[in-house]
């Protein structure tokens, strides 16, 4: 019974939840920017064809209004970030406090965190030269901040590596023979 037990409270995670959290934010704020960035460019072609289109005895229907609301929507994606971040590390670390990791596996967390800041310097590279482009420079002005946690993505994984660090290693490790 005790090895059913064991089976199912060890995992193999840990310290690899932070490529899932650095790919969520990323994808996060590439979909918004273009979000906004779409919308900003559809929205009076798509207004002057719905004002047309409408009937004229349809009433009270306000498209302006409409079309304002969803304007303010896709920016409400920038103030909802730093809750996804937030909620996406609380994942982590209660993810982090069920694992027993054996106390070797510090090197291999070492590899992952240089590897981790290498991809967050050029995640945030790379969305920092598309955000500055012509075409997005409008629209990013709106997303102050998504472009602040972007710009400090790699001190981010370090923290977030830091407290998965501690969580893992203050645990005891698993009752394997020998250890």
């Amino acid at each position: 019974m005790r090895s059913l037990l064991k089976d199912k409270r060890t995992r193999k995670q840990g310290l690899e939840d932070i490529f899932f959290v650095m790919v969520v934010i990323i994808a996060i704020a590439f979909v918004t920017i273009i979000l906004a960035k779409v919308w900003s460019d559809v929205r009076d072609p798509f207004e002057t064809g719905l004002e047309s289109a409408l009937p004229s005895d349809t009433g009270d229907v306000n498209v302006t209004d409409t079309l304002n609301k969803t304007t303010e929507t896709t920016l409400l994606f920038d103030k909802l970030l730093p809750f996804l971040i937030l909620g996406l590390i609380g994942l982590v670390i209660i993810g982090a406090s069920l694992i027993y990791q054996h106390p070797i596996m510090i090197f291999v967390g070492i590899i992952l965190l240089v590897v981790a800041i290498i991809l967050a310097v050029a995640y945030s590279n790379v969305y920092h030269q598309i955000t500055q482009t012509d075409e997005f420079s409008s629209t990013t002005s709106q997303f102050g901040i998504t472009d602040i946690f972007m710009k400090y993505m790699p001190y981010i994984v370090v923290i977030l590596f830091v407290i998965i660090g501690v969580i893992l290693w203050t645990r005891k490790g698993g009752t394997s023979a020998g250890y």
